[in-house]
């Protein structure tokens, strides 16, 4: 009885195998609608007898203007065009496209730009096209593209129209050889950097509703122009090209989001606000600065930073509430302005190589710092600017509320 239940019970498993392998094999109709495409000339829907899996890249219909992005079922579900399927009897799929880049021509090459209803995700602008460079990212060239997530600009662009990335809220990484209008404004020029791309005036608020996580600039820039990066919440990494040698006034200020930032060797000039409200942030300074605006690293996470031969001061509230560690004043450096220091409640350290005039509040309330904090050469010491007093009981005093009682 053993022996027989275990042979029926062998056949039913056999007979289920069977049934299903003729499922999967059985015939099935699909219909592709082409949503206005043409395939081989005709734009009448395709009806196809399937076995088995369907390789949708047997169906590319052509649209003018557009590209297959894939297709959608009933239910609203998406293939990609190059899916591999398994369809049901009946199944029914209408084309769903894209846009394309499309390509104008302008003096020096060619103008880029997408067509209406393009849905590119990870976009790369190539560099030639029909054997001329790509010099020009267009007007409103991607405005609406929400579809977008990175975007990598050859360094053979030299130009960017005004909006040509309004709209693009997903986007969340690009790569590009300038910050702004054009490869060639001076850093002093204010050409209204991202927001000009995104299609704003500037300021520190436009970049509200959009997503941008990550910056690299490459190697083709040489400056960071002013307000590039200005209000830019969103921001957390930015990675510098190494001929970046100058910073613009206000380029990352109130980047509150920021995380970190490397500053190449050749960089030695930094704006004023340039990073101001940065406070997240982890700036690595890898050469030696020899130009400082006002406020240039206040309430930024700046821990260190070296200070280059030629520079003559530190302007008023450069390093105003950052997390500065220590500073070493070399020998040019004759004068520290006010505030210029102020709040640094983490510094603990002070080396002055020259005769230094402070400021008011020069050093005030950097509330670590004591008589062992502050370190003179045989030529150094402090001295002290009409109507700023060395006593540290006085409000207007260089050292208010902190633990130096002597300067020299």
């Amino acid at each position: 009885m053993k022996k027989s239940a275990a042979l029926i019970l062998i056949l039913a498993v056999v007979a289920v195998a069977a049934a299903v392998t003729l499922t999967a094999c059985a015939t099935v109709s699909v219909t592709f609608d082409l949503n206005g495409g043409t395939v081989d000339g005709s734009g009448e829907s395709v009806v196809m007898n399937v076995s088995g899996q369907l390789d949708l890249s047997e169906i590319l219909p052509e649209k003018e203007d557009c590209a297959i992005s894939g297709w959608t079922d009933e239910e609203g579900n998406f293939y990609g065009a190059y899916s591999v399927i398994t369809p049901q009897d009946g199944m029914r799929l209408t084309a769903v496209y894209e846009g394309v880049l499309e390509y104008t021509r302008v003096d020096d090459g060619y103008a880029v730009s997408a067509t209406e209803g393009y849905a590119g995700v990870n976009v790369v602008i190539p560099e030639e096209y029909n054997g001329m460079p790509v010099t020009e990212v267009a007007e409103n060239a991607f405005s609406g593209c929400t579809s977008m997530k990175t975007l990598r600009i050859p360094d053979s662009v030299k130009r960017v129209g005004k909006g040509a990335l309004s709209g693009c809220t997903s986007l969340e990484s690009i790569v590009l050889p300038f910050a702004g209008a054009s490869a060639d404004t001076p850093v002093g020029v204010n050409n209204m950097g991202m927001a000009h791309m995104f299609g704003f005036s500037g300021g520190s608020s436009w970049a509200k509703d959009y997503s941008l996580k990550q910056v690299t600039v490459t190697d083709a820039a040489t400056v960071i122009p002013n307000g590039a990066f200005e209000g830019m919440t969103s921001l957390q990494y930015v990675n510098l090209g190494e001929n970046i040698t100058e910073i613009g006034a206000r380029a990352f200020s109130n980047c509150s989001n920021l995380v970190s930032v490397t500053l190449p060797e050749k960089c030695v000039s930094i704006g004023a606000y340039a990073f101001a409200n940065c406070s997240k942030a982890a700036i690595t300074v890898k050469g030696a600065i020899t130009s400082l605006g006002s406020y240039s690293f206040s309430n930024s996470g700046i821990t260190a930073i070296t200070l280059g031969e030629g520079i003559t001061s530190i302007p008023d509230n450069c390093f105003y509430g950052s997390s500065l560690r220590s500073i070493t004043l070399p020998s040019s450096v004759t004068s520290v302005g006010s505030a210029a220091f102020r709040n640094c409640t983490r510094l603990t350290g002070v080396t002055v190589n020259s005769v230094v005039t402070l400021h008011s509040s020069a050093f005030s309330e950097c509330s670590a710092l004591t008589n062992d904090s502050l370190h003179f050469s045989s030529g150094g010491s402090f001295a002290f600017a009409e109507g700023v007093s060395g006593d540290t009981a006085t409000l207007g005093s260089a050292f208010y509320r902190t633990g130096v009682t002597m300067y020299n």
